[in-house]
């Protein structure tokens, strides 16, 4: 009988207490946890004061990131701040092209200006002088290149990028700020 119970007892599995022990060992892992926890995670007064710091200093580099700000950031504020930009013709377009799959032609008609620093008016005219017939033939393959999405954009962003691009990589100097399109007509047929 003795023999029997020590297998009833063997086919029962853990005891009681091996469960209790093993919830008493998560039990106090996951307080550990909460302990440190509550120890790093900073009070409501600490988070004000960094915070704080924060700001200021957030204000500060702010301060002096005006030195320090990419391009695109300082040809906006130049933009935006300089009155001595003036407009330049870079001439009229009637630019007409045919796509051989689809058997659709576009028809697309525009004056292209851009911005110059007056200062830079005279370099502009000697480059754009010299230049002026690849700057030409480069707006023209640029527009052809569009696909018809290009083309309704509303502020033809695409379209300036590129422009702007190709004609400064033209006259070797990035002396264009800004492409702007005057009487813009497209038409697909």
């Amino acid at each position: 009988m003795a023999g029997e119970a020590e297998t009833k007892t063997a086919e029962k599995g853990p005891g009681m207490m091996t469960l209790i022990k093993a919830v008493a060992l998560i039990s106090v892992f996951v307080l550990l946890q909460i302990v440190g926890a509550s120890m790093i995670i900073p009070s409501a007064e600490e988070t004000a004061a960094i915070a704080g710091e924060l700001a200021t200093a957030d204000s500060e580099q702010t301060e002096d990131a005006g030195e320090t700000d990419s391009a695109a950031d300082d040809e906006e504020r130049l933009l935006l701040a300089a009155p001595d930009m003036i407009e330049v013709s870079l001439g009229s377009f009637h630019i007409l092209s045919y796509n051989p799959t689809s058997g659709n032609r576009t028809n697309v008609d525009f004056d292209l200006f851009a911005t110059v620093l007056d200062d830079e008016e005279s370099k502009f005219f000697d480059l754009f002088a010299a230049n002026e017939h690849r700057i030409r033939e480069q707006v023209q393959v640029i527009v052809r290149g569009t696909e018809i999405t290009g083309f309704t954009d509303p502020t033809l962003g695409l379209i300036k990028r590129k422009i702007l691009e190709k004609t400064n990589r033209a006259l070797s100097k990035p002396l264009l700020h800004e492409v702007i399109f005057s009487k813009f007509s497209f038409e697909e047929r």
